[in-house]
């Protein structure tokens, strides 16, 4: 086996929860990956057989909690093969994961009695109709919209409909969160803990007092003693064991927003743009009062205060999402009976269609800066297959292009900081630099998850200076595809008018 390649100095250890798989990596103190392992983890997507508490049928997408636990375990073991006894150089550790993804355990033995309720799963949705909240007083309280893809709703159906949960809130010796607190369980030598991020997307967290709500608990019914104790970002969530070296964890974040730190602290007049199965637009902001639809999520809280060391200070985010990109792709393929390879996309995005050619695009819900669940995705008339890829990942685009826009009013960003799987694509780049009208800065890093979840391990250090490979596209004019931005704004205006 290769020996790796690395100064004996410190080093720090991080995982990142996905919704695909588990990654474990090792990083240097400058921030560079020494190794990094991976194991698979399935998600399941049924109906279960209608009954008088299933009376809607909701597909429930769920994953296997101790099956994730194991897959972790065992990138552990690798990697303690791997640097053998120079595990005794991991200073610190840290957690990114999957914020809305839930389970229930027995909080004596450990023992998961649900499934991990993925995010995706929204079989908690009946509930909303009886909330007496609005999105603009469920947003004051915690940066969020109602939503049943967050974790209030979710908990809730755990504790009225499954007999398991039911016998241990009874026996008292029920825990209900996020998968980190799971996980943490096991893991860690401290228990029932977890952090702002993940908190926040139970919609039970109050982002103004940093804690939970009694009047959320309240109105969705969910007990105090069975939620997670939640510590600022950098706590000492517990010591993670490997042989006879004790490893602290010093951080723990949300996936979305550990991968804003791996460059190191964010840049306040960047915007931050990831594209996969959903897009993701983030902004650093001290303000917690954002425009109309965008959230706000809370992305480093210490637990030192304000000071003038960077890392003591409370950093937040704007955020927004827009959800039919890959996640789109078999419809596009139904759509167009064509494979959808990189190169039908690159072909497509050189198009230039002489009539309308946009795509109301509503797979997966029209979500940031519109949240509507009520409408149909459609295309405009006669378009060919191409004509339909070019739409689709213009949809794409643009939706990304407005939310950069209410974003701006922190001020214009200067830079756009990119990744994901569409960013490879150098025309989307592109287009988007023309639209905004800032330069797009796109680095091959498919694992900024790891790599910021190690940075704040390392709590935020000015020396994490890890060396990066960019491309950088600058703004150029392009009146046909200003033309079809406006034309696609006109179709969405007209959409979405009852």
């Amino acid at each position: 086996m290769p020996q790796p390649q690395y100064r004996p100095t410190d080093l720090l250890l991080a995982i990142d929860q996905g919704g695909q798989s588990t990654r474990v990596a090792i990083y240097s103190a400058e921030g560079q990956q020494i190794c990094c392992y991976s194991a698979a983890c399935a998600t399941t997507h049924h109906k279960p057989e209608p009954s008088r508490n299933n009376s809607l049928n909701y597909e429930h997408v769920e994953q296997n909690g101790e099956e994730i636990l194991a897959g972790i375990r065992e990138c552990l073991a690798k990697i303690q093969q791997q640097l053998g006894g120079d595990v005794k150089r991991i200073e610190a550790a840290s957690f990114a994961g999957q914020g809305s993804s839930l389970l229930c355990w027995n909080n004596q033995t450990g023992a998961a009695l649900t499934p991990v309720l993925s995010w995706q799963d929204i079989r908690g949705e009946p509930y909303l109709s009886s909330i007496p909240l609005t999105h603009q007083e469920t947003q004051q309280l915690t940066g969020l919209r109602l939503s049943p893809h967050y974790g209030a709703t979710k908990i809730r159906w755990c504790l009225e409909h499954n007999e398991h949960v039911a016998q241990a809130q009874q026996d008292n010796c029920l825990s209900i969160g996020p998968i980190v607190s799971y996980i943490f369980w096991h893991l860690l030598d401290r228990k029932n803990l977890v952090d702002p991020g993940h908190a926040q997307r139970t919609l039970l967290w109050n982002l103004q007092r940093n804690e939970w709500d009694e009047s959320l608990l309240d109105i969705f019914k969910i007990p105090r003693n069975v939620l997670p104790h939640c510590q600022y970002h950098n706590s000492h969530f517990g010591n993670l064991q490997l042989d006879d070296h004790t490893i602290p964890f010093t951080a723990s974040a949300r996936d979305q927003g550990a991968s804003l730190f791996a460059r190191g602290l964010p840049e306040p007049d960047s915007c931050y743009i990831n594209i996969g199965t959903g897009a993701f637009i983030q902004r650093l902001s001290e303000n917690l009062h954002a425009p109309e639809g965008l959230l706000v999520s809370p992305l480093w809280l210490s637990e030192m205060g304000v000071s003038e060391n960077p890392a003591d200070k409370k950093y937040y985010a704007w955020e927004a999402t827009v959800n039919g990109a890959a996640a789109a792709i078999s419809f596009i393929q139904q759509q167009t009976g064509l494979a959808i390879t990189p190169q039908d996309i690159d072909s497509a995005l050189a198009l230039h269609p002489a009539g309308d050619c946009y795509f109301l695009n509503a797979i997966g819900g029209l979500s940031a800066p519109y949240w509507r669940t009520d409408l149909q995705s459609r295309f405009s008339e006669n378009l060919t297959g191409e004509e339909k890829i070019l739409a689709w990942i213009e949809s794409v685009i643009f939706q990304i292009v407005i939310n950069v826009q209410l974003m701006n009013q922190l001020c214009s960003a200067k830079k756009i900081i990119i990744s994901g799987g569409f960013s490879k694509a150098d025309a989307v780049c592109q287009k988007i630099a023309d639209l905004t009208f800032s330069r797009v800065h796109r680095s091959d890093n498919a694992d900024a998850t790891l790599q910021g979840a190690a940075c704040m391990a390392a709590g935020l250090p000015q020396r994490w200076k890890p060396v990066l490979q960019e491309d950088v596209f600058s703004p150029q004019q392009n009146p046909q595809l200003l033309q079809r931005f406006t034309k696609w704004q006109s179709a969405m205006s007209q959409w979405m008018t009852p």
